[in-house]
């Protein structure tokens, strides 16, 4: 079985904070300045759209810590999430978990075009742990919200699913619609993060990370990420400064 769209088409013709494109220059403007963002800024098969994670959800508190304590101008001030314009199908098989022997220091940008790049402005001091370096903690923070960006786009939330709605009272589907129309991510969650820290991210600076769902069973989703930064020898080319791998499940609304 292959999940995904056939021929490439694009995943949802319905609006979306996932796919309706992001046109206000406020957002677009902090990242036209570093070469490497305005380079994905500009790349043909990716498109700004908001960050769900980013609003502020003050009736429920959701996204509190990344919308509200990663979102002040001495930690992350500014965030934008670009979509890839054509998704690919997915495999429907388990993809390898890395060995944890593999060397923590070899590693390159994947030549694979992620489902989503995650651009992050990192400030100083709220996300230092040693000087000038992000604490482990912000990057782990930052790879998941990455991630949930990728999975949301190939998860439709279970309450939109038409076998799941069966045998519902009235009024549960109306509770479940409103939920719906509050979060495009449905009941998402990370089971496993594994991440291998490779360098150090340095801060202030630019973050890019990369997010691909590797493959998909059911409701069963695992998920590559890595972080990039500008090599501080050479600005011009990107390193790896983080690998991850994760598996998350979309739970059903009864859970």
């Amino acid at each position: 079985m292959i999940y995904g769209t056939e021929n490439k088409k694009e995943m949802s013709n319905s609006p979306s904070i996932m796919n309706t494109p992001l046109t206000e220059e406020s957002f677009l403007h902090p990242f036209r300045s570093h070469p490497h963002a305005n380079r994905l800024l500009n790349h043909p098969e990716y498109y700004p759209i908001r960050t769900w994670s980013r609003l502020p959800k003050l009736s429920t508190g959701e996204d509190g810590y990344f919308a509200g304590t990663l979102a002040t101008p001495m930690t992350i001030p500014h965030c934008l999430t670009l979509r890839r314009r054509w998704l690919s199908p997915l495999s429907a098989t388990c993809p390898p978990w890395p060995s944890p022997t593999v060397d923590p220091v070899s590693s390159e940008p994947s030549t694979i075009p992620p489902d989503v790049f995650l651009l992050l402005d990192l400030a100083t001091p709220g996300v230092s742990g040693h000087p000038s370096t992000a604490h482990g903690g912000v990057i782990a923070t930052c790879i998941d919200e990455a991630m949930s960006l990728a999975v949301t786009l190939y998860s439709l939330p279970p309450e939109l699913d038409a076998a799941d709605d069966k045998g519902r009272r009235e009024e549960e589907e109306e509770e479940e619609e409103e939920e719906e129309e509050q979060t495009p991510r449905g009941k998402l969650y990370t089971s496993q993060l594994d991440i291998r820290y490779k360098r150090p991210v340095t801060v202030p600076g630019l973050l890019i990370i990369r997010a691909k769902v590797a493959g998909r069973i059911g409701r069963k989703f695992w998920v590559r990420a890595q972080v990039l930064q500008a090599d501080e020898e050479n600005p011009d080319e990107l390193i790896v400064t983080t690998d991850a791998m994760a598996f998350w499940l979309q739970t059903t609304s009864n859970l």
